[in-house]
């Protein structure tokens, strides 16, 4: 019986390997064609003008340079607020738990150096627990569950930024409502997404009449809007002021199709070096649907990548802001992200969110004990498992 086994999974572990290669050459060519024009860029990236002519002017983009060099500063007498949230949740026959917590850490720098921290509303507050009913699809009780971990997250912000005194204000993750579609009029759902576009929009006034930047570090972005950019805009442009050689041109278009199959952050990591930052875009050429909510503040988003280390992606760093001097706010968030985040050579993400992620995460044991502790009062039959957490082998 068991020699009548081997063949089989030997066989299907060919397979395996050999779609491994496949994989592994296929990942290999895609970069070695993403380095290649990233090198082309690299010779001319410091003194690219995109802006040179005025018919040339891209109404997506905020400055003239492709790349900016970055001023690292020194931090001094500044405080600088991180919020984050963890989640955790649990399905089960007739009841889902959903347990959040958000907290926000705050960090007081003299000289350079930390000097103090602060937390909000505590190091360790008491998770919020949410129990949902309801007769949901899986896809609809992911969008709850999304909705409520934000709302949870913007609130803090909000009562913390009006609390304590803080020069900026760090979100992790985007300051536009992420992989959230506005729920139809039908759903149940459609008040609480109203309810966290109203506390985003709230926190924008707050942080804008206080004058504190607005700051959503994304670390894992998987957004192409650079790359898009330079596609339909900048290139051409390129090459209509022949500020490329024709070796140059001939290097892009040879290996240019590889830009549809990839990521912002890959790209630019190649493309930029430690210490720099990409051109500042608008988050999006027209108002998504999810930013048509935002009235006034959804033409006011503005988006770049910045390489804070040499062996990690650059991280995207997104803001608000309702002045025309969009390069000289971007210098200075960009100095202020990498003063935060240059620590260690293979983490590029700013201190302040690396504590708040480390007091905001939420153990599995934490909702164990608050279920047990539910079926505990109630018939053995009233609280089961889902199938697939109970097999009885």
């Amino acid at each position: 019986m068991i020699s009548s086994l081997r063949t089989p999974i030997s066989s299907n572990y060919g397979d395996l390997e050999r779609t491994l290669i496949r994989i592994t050459e296929r990942i290999r060519n895609r970069e070695q064609k993403r380095r290649a024009i990233a090198e082309v860029l690299r010779k001319l990236k410091q003194r690219i003008n995109l802006f040179e002519l005025e018919e040339n002017r891209i109404s997506e983009v905020a400055e003239t340079r492709l790349c900016t060099k970055v001023q690292k500063v020194q931090i001094s007498g500044k405080r600088v607020m991180g919020v984050d949230g963890g989640v955790l949740t649990q399905r089960l026959h007739g009841l889902d738990l959903v347990l959040i917590r958000a907290i926000a850490a705050v960090f007081e720098y003299e000289s350079g150096k930390l000097s103090s921290a602060e937390y909000y509303p505590s190091e360790m507050p008491t998770p919020h627990l949410i129990s949902i009913d309801e007769p949901l699809d899986s896809r609809e009780l992911e969008l709850l569950i999304g909705i409520q971990r934000q709302l949870t997250e913007l609130r803090l912000a909000v009562e913390a930024s009006k609390t304590l005194e803080v020069d900026a204000v760090l979100l992790d993750g985007s300051i536009v409502p992420q992989y959230i579609d506005k729920p139809p009029q039908t759903s149940g759902i459609l008040k609480l997404y109203q309810e966290l576009i109203k506390t985003l929009i709230k926190l924008y006034e707050s942080c804008s009449r206080r004058n504190i930047p607005l700051i959503g570090v994304v670390k894992d972005s998987r957004s192409a809007r650079f790359i898009n950019i330079f596609q339909r805009e900048i290139l051409p442009i390129l090459i209509k002021d022949n500020q490329l050689l024709l070796s140059d041109i001939i290097t892009i278009k040879d290996n240019e199709g590889v830009l549809s199959n990839s990521r912002d952050t890959v790209f630019l990591g190649h493309l930029l070096d430690a210490g720099e930052r990409s051109l500042t875009f608008n988050y999006s050429k027209k108002p998504a649907k999810v930013l048509e909510s935002l009235n006034e503040w959804a033409t006011r988003i503005y988006a770049f990548y910045i390489k804070s280390v040499p062996y990690d992606y650059p991280i995207r760093i997104e803001f608000v802001e309702k002045t025309s001097s969009i390069p000289q706010i971007a210098n200075q968030i960009a100095s202020l992200i990498y003063a935060l985040s240059a620590h260690h050579d293979a983490c590029a993400l700013p201190s302040v969110l690396l504590e708040a992620d480390a007091c905001a995460r939420l153990a599995e044991e934490e909702l164990t004990i608050i279920r047990d502790n539910i079926a505990d009062h109630l018939e053995p039959s009233a609280l089961l498992d889902l199938r697939r957490q109970r097999r009885p082998f």
